[in-house]
């Protein structure tokens, strides 16, 4: 979990999955805390790391599958681009990367991220489209997956 926040994804993921080994980064380390008190409550094991997505603790071709959900808008471009180069390092071949973010507003629900993307540098790739052409860049197979409320595009990419 590229980003895990408060641990919510994750511990979810491993509560339904135990016999994954799931590790979490984040880079606020009171967000790192709550997750861990989350995870041990639902007893759920959870290996959490005090990391920046853009030089993640991991060594090569270490993991089969990355995830990140709603930290990409938070990022600025360049930030987002080694992000992307580290997650694909860290991944085996054939390994996937899923992203959930804000996308390029299509329909009535996506009109409300442009505010944000407008009001923030960090929103803008998100807003333009960009994130798609940003993983091309190291992976193949890009694709939409889906599209949520509130402009959430769900994208897959593959090493």
């Amino acid at each position: 979990d590229a980003g895990c926040g408060t641990g919510s994804l994750a511990t979810d993921l491993k509560k339904e999955n135990p016999y994954l080994e799931v590790y979490a980064i984040d880079a606020d380390k009171d967000m790192l805390k709550i997750a861990a008190e989350k995870s041990k409550k639902e007893n759920a094991k959870i290996i959490f790391k005090n990391s920046l997505i853009q030089n993640l603790p991991f060594s090569n071709n270490y993991f089969d599958i990355v995830y990140s959900s709603l930290v990409f808008h938070h990022l600025p471009s360049e930030v987002k681009k080694q992000a992307v180069k580290e997650i694909h390092r860290v991944l085996k071949k054939g390994g996937k990367f899923f992203l959930a973010d804000f996308g390029k507003p299509r329909g009535i629900s996506g009109w409300i991220f442009p505010l944000f993307a407008l009001l923030f540098e960090e929103g803008q790739d998100n807003y333009k489209g960009s994130l798609p052409i940003m993983l091309k860049v190291f992976f193949s197979e890009v694709k939409e997956k889906g599209r949520f409320n509130r402009g959430i595009t769900f994208l897959s990419a593959i090493k």
